[in-house]
């Protein structure tokens, strides 16, 4: 069994090797092609260029390494019923269950990998990916005009030239569009001009000649001032900003937090929408005109069981074991001088101080606090405590999708990362059903099977950010469907007679056809 389970893991290795390469690379080639626009013509220095496209990685390899062991999957139990290996193992009585194993292991061992990758790197690369990307809009892009075009210096400043000489940067037959002024914009028209940097290489210096300047006065439609000019310089400062990285950003978004950031953060806001739950009940309870203050603990944000488990217990439990343990500090205890003295450790039974004597009653008897009255409800507090109460509802609303969001998060980072085991799960009964269909059956079942997941995923996704679904049911119903369905098709691989089901699909049709008419005659 040794020699076998070497022989199907080694079948695997190649074609997931390579249906990775392949569909990473086809993923980062649509990605660059998306944001070209976004880089070219920035004067950005190679070192941000190639970072950019290294930080863009792991997302990727987030998406593709699933699907590329459903295409490992599907490609290597293919080919072994194509040339009746399969026949011969179950011949030799191994069974497909017992080759499918050591690929079940290996993605068991795969997917605990994408946990700790889609838990631990890819926040990071994705927080590095914002910055840079903020650093990237911020820089603006080396000026080169184009004659015959509307040239757009900045967002407010467009420039148009019909004939410009690169040697002497003369320009001839200019427009100039300027917004800056908002209502009062002024539209330029010169004769030629010059277009110059200053020393610093950030200012922008137009020198025009022999033209004319109009613009609304006070933003009227109907007042239009001109004014002619045989010289006139315009001038913009910081046109022309160099790249530059920024070292620290506190910010991170829920994409870019681990698991037990996001936990910490869930069970924050969990507590304040508790708190807004009270308030808002409060508020609804003076309107009603009761007055007494209501303490609703209902309706609180459920604990997430799954993170909950992975950060106290799993994570906390490696900490215990692998850090070493904090000392105990020694318990003081107060005395009525002032001073204070250090107990020892009592090996978890609890040290009480000697209980003081008490106060002698005094010879006069005090009579019990009277209770509060209710505050008088009037038309102006109703009006204040209405318009708090939809002050709090509002924020009841935005806290709710703020949990939604992050419980979605969570889930959603365990969910692929166990679709590898799923897929596993999934591909051998496939495969085995067309063994003769070759290279084109396996990219398009796995294209059918991978959009069906991902329709799936993201339908989810969108119901619970919606609050339609709960979080855990709207990630995880892909990986049970799909699970199901590989252990169904499974079981009819068993359980059928005939070692090897023919060629694709149009034997598997005849061959229900012939069922049928079996059937049909036996019922005769």
């Amino acid at each position: 069994m040794k020699l076998l389970t070497r022989y199907v893991i080694r079948e695997h290795v190649g074609p997931l090797v390579f249906a990775l390469s392949a569909l990473t690379s086809l993923l980062m080639l649509q990605y660059v092609a998306r944001q070209l626009a976004n880089l070219a013509g920035k004067g950005l220095p190679w070192g941000a260029i190639g970072k950019f496209f290294v930080l863009s990685l792991p997302f990727t390899i987030a998406m593709t390494l699933p699907m590329a062991v459903l295409v490992a999957t599907l490609y290597a139990f293919g080919r072994m019923a194509a040339e009746h290996e399969i026949t011969a193992f179950k011949a030799s009585g191994v069974r497909v269950r017992s080759l499918m194993v050591p690929v079940l292991l290996c993605a068991l061992g795969l997917s605990l990998f994408m946990v700790w990758f889609n838990d631990q790197l890819l926040p990071r690369t994705n927080h590095e990916l914002r910055i840079l990307n903020n650093d990237i809009a911020k820089t603006r892009p080396t000026l080169a005009l184009k004659e015959q075009v509307m040239n757009p210096i900045t967002d407010q400043f467009f420039l148009r030239v019909a004939r410009v000489n690169a040697s002497t940067n003369r320009m001839y037959d200019v427009t100039i569009y300027d917004l800056r002024k908002g209502p009062e914009r002024q539209t330029i028209y010169a004769d030629s001009g010059l277009f110059l940097l200053d020393g610093a290489g950030e200012n922008l210096q137009l020198q025009l000649y022999d033209g004319y300047a109009q613009e609304f006065v006070r933003g009227d439609p109907r007042k239009l001032q001109r004014g002619f000019f045989k010289t006139q310089t315009v001038q913009l400062r910081g046109i022309v900003k160099q790249f530059e990285a920024t070292r620290e950003d506190g910010y991170r978004g829920d994409r870019e937090q681990t698991v037990c950031q996001m936990h910490e953060t869930y069970m924050q806001k969990a507590n304040d929408f508790t708190r807004l739950r009270n308030d808002f009940m409060n508020y609804a309870a003076r309107i009603r005109g009761k007055g007494a203050m209501v303490k609703v603990s209902r309706d609180r944000p459920k604990k997430e069981v799954l993170a909950t488990f992975y950060c106290e217990t799993m994570l906390g439990g490696l900490e215990r074991v692998l850090l070493p343990k904090k000392a105990k500090a020694q318990g003081v205890v107060p005395q009525t001088g002032g001073a204070q003295i250090a107990v020892p450790d009592s090996g978890g039974v609890a040290v009480t101080p000697a209980a003081q004597p008490a106060a002698a009653p005094s010879a006069g008897v005090v009579p019990p606090p009277a209770p509060p009255v209710p505050p008088v409800v009037t038309q102006d507090t109703m009006t204040v405590f209405a318009s708090a109460m939809n002050a709090a509802q509002q924020q009841l609303l935005a806290e709710r999708e703020v949990l939604d969001g992050l419980a979605v998060e969570i889930h959603k980072k365990f969910a692929l990362s166990f679709a590898c085991l799923v897929f596993v799960l999934f591909g051998p009964p496939i495969a085995l059903r067309f063994p003769r269909g070759g290279v084109g059956v396996t990219i398009g079942v796995s294209i059918v099977v991978f959009g069906l997941y991902y329709v799936c995923l993201m339908g989810g996704e969108a119901l619970a950010d919606k609050g339609k679904l709960p979080a855990y049911v709207a990630m995880w119903i892909a990986n049970v469907v799909f699970s199901i369905a590989g252990i169904a098709l499974l079981w009819r691989v068993e359980t059928t007679t005939d070692t090897s089901r023919g060629g694709g699909l149009r034997d598997w049709l005849a061959d229900r056809k012939a069922r049928k008419q079996m059937h049909k005659a036996a019922a005769v």
